[in-house]
């Protein structure tokens, strides 16, 4: 999951966007995809990867992604 700081506020842009992508059938074939797009259009919340870098800037190349590819936890 992405720290609570790290997330910003969706333009409405950003969340049609979303909805749009929900529509999209190689989403609908992932079933994280369209719990992870369904979250942020609900709590109107996104993450950029540089928003991460508030832990410094080996934490995204040293510790995040490595995680992330470890633990298949990807979308």
């Amino acid at each position: 999951h992405i720290p609570e700081q790290c997330r910003l506020p969706m333009t409405d842009q950003d969340i049609k966007t979303g909805k749009d992508l929900l529509e999209e059938d190689f989403v609908k074939k992932s079933p994280g995809w369209v719990d992870e797009l369904n979250l942020m259009v609900k709590t109107k919340q996104k993450a950029e990867i540089q928003a991460l870098s508030s832990f410094g800037f080996q934490y995204l190349s040293e510790v995040y992604l490595p995680l992330k590819l470890q633990q298949r936890d990807w979308i």
